[in-house]
């Protein structure tokens, strides 16, 4: 892949830039990106990417003796699986960590009583799945725009992301959710035992998170 950027990719997409009347990208981090990697001189415009809001919607939680985290994603190294092993560790025995697997994928994480694998879940089946759940456990390495954060937030949830990429620009930290330092186990598993012990601030943050979609990132501004 390395290889294949450097050449023809890259060639590419030099003419790409050179040829188009306007660019585009999904975050202000991933056009800062595209301007200095590609040397671009012209203006980027941030569009970022929308969620149907009246399929993913909040439901009225059922506070329970567990608390429900999400973790969606591929089960990789750059989405951050590698983490939640010890972060389960950290979290007292109400806490459950629940994790997808991409569409691609048929690995498992490492057995734990509370990682509990929900495997591969059509995109069409995840609100239900949001809706099901108290807290999203985002610690990716990178994205360009964070999407499944956005996703959750529109189904009323907090969510616990890292601190870095586009996600500053999706998540509201100390509002919406919390932002931790890159693979900080212990920041993520405090702010998830944070939220876990305060039904109150998991419902407030949901609303303000609910809200940023209905401003934000809907598919009708998109």
């Amino acid at each position: 892949q390395r290889l294949h950027w450097q050449t023809d990719l890259r060639w590419f997409s030099h003419k790409a830039v050179k040829r188009a009347d306007i660019l585009t990208a999904v975050s202000h981090f991933t056009a800062s990106l595209a301007t200095q990697d590609l040397g671009i001189r012209k203006p980027i415009k941030v569009i970022y990417n929308g969620v149907d809001e009246q399929r993913f919607t909040p439901s009225k939680r059922i506070i329970g003796k567990e608390i429900k985290v999400l973790f969606s994603g591929n089960l990789t190294r750059r989405k951050g699986a590698q983490w939640l092993l010890p972060i389960i560790q950290r979290l007292d025995e109400r806490i459950v960590i629940y994790y997808t697997a991409g569409l691609r994928e048929t690995s498992a994480l490492v057995a734990h009583p509370r990682l509990r694998p929900l495997g591969r879940v059509p995109h069409e089946k995840m609100p239900d799945v949001y809706r099901e759940m108290d807290i999203l456990l985002f610690p990716t390495v990178r994205e360009g725009f964070g999407l499944a954060a956005v996703e959750a937030m529109a189904c009323g949830l907090p969510v616990v992301a890292t601190d870095s990429s586009a996600l500053p620009e999706v998540v509201t930290h100390g509002h919406g959710g919390f932002l931790c330092p890159l693979g900080d186990v212990d920041a993520f598993a405090n702010s998830v035992q944070a939220l876990a012990d305060d039904a109150s601030l998991r419902q407030q943050w949901g609303q303000f998170n609910r809200a940023e979609v209905e401003q934000r990132f809907t598919l009708s501004r998109m």
